[in-house]
């Protein structure tokens, strides 16, 4: 029942022609919301948060019917995407990992930033820790490595994360974090399943490739919604580190 309902969501989505990074999925608290890496769009409570190349906009959408834009904030150059975890905003750009606070929704604050190498730059976030991968695929983001680095984000921490250990990887793509296991997209070269239970020492335990093309996803309620070129791949993740196929629900995304 569990697997039909989540089929029966998702093909609504892509009914509807929606996009991956669009869809988002709210915390059982309601505090935070739920995306993809790649997105460039997220909500949080009664908040939209959209990212252009420059700037982060806050939308009121307490009320869909009069969605209004409350606020827009300068975030600097080349920004990509947006992540949500709990009260912070995390915002990758060409070069650069920002934090912001929405403790006061309408009004995002920045809280601290660390900078790398230019390269396309997903970002997740998980309690102390953030996730970042960067990669060089002549894609025109200007990166020389495939990597993922790993940052300590805690309280003391913050305003400076400290990169606590790198992982090259092949052509790093999306990726979310469930428990202490790390889904990695990497292309054509698959679905990397990484261990993070030590994030001094990041580990590849197993790599899916299925002959599928794996640019985004989303694990959520023990399933891993996995954005694939023509589709979007299911997998059970109930055991976390050994992703079980369910299904695929194709569509010419």
């Amino acid at each position: 029942m569990k697997y039909t309902l989540l089929l029966c969501f998702m093909a609504g989505l892509l009914a509807t022609g929606c996009k991956k990074g669009d869809t988002n999925f709210s915390s059982a608290e309601g505090s935070s919301g739920r995306s993809g890496s790649t997105a460039r769009m997220t909500v949080s409570r009664d908040h939209l948060y959209v990212v252009n190349q420059q700037d982060l906009k806050v939308f009121n959408i307490a009320d869909p019917a009069k969605t209004v834009l409350q606020n827009t904030v300068s975030i600097g150059f080349d920004v990509e995407t947006i992540f949500p975890y709990g009260e912070k905003l995390f915002i990758g750009s060409a070069s650069a990992m920002y934090i912001y606070d929405i403790s006061d929704p309408k009004n995002p604050a920045r809280q601290g930033m660390v900078s790398h190498i230019r390269a396309c730059d997903p970002v997740v976030a998980d309690g102390n820790y953030a996730y970042v991968t960067l990669r060089n695929n002549n894609s025109g983001c200007g990166g020389t490595q495939n990597i993922l680095n790993i940052y300590d984000i805690s309280a003391g921490k913050i305003l400076y994360p400290l990169l606590l250990s790198t992982l090259a990887m092949p052509q790093p793509y999306g990726l979310d974090i469930y428990g202490t296991t790390l889904y990695v997209c990497c292309a054509e070269a698959g679905l990397a399943v990484v261990d993070v239970s030590d994030k001094t020492k990041p580990n590849i335990t197993k790599v899916i490739t299925q002959g599928k093309n794996y640019t985004d996803v989303i694990a959520f309620n023990d399933i891993l919604f996995a954005y694939v070129q023509g589709g979007i791949a299911l997998f059970d993740i109930s055991t976390p580190q050994n992703p079980v196929f369910i299904s695929e629900i194709r569509n010419n995304l």
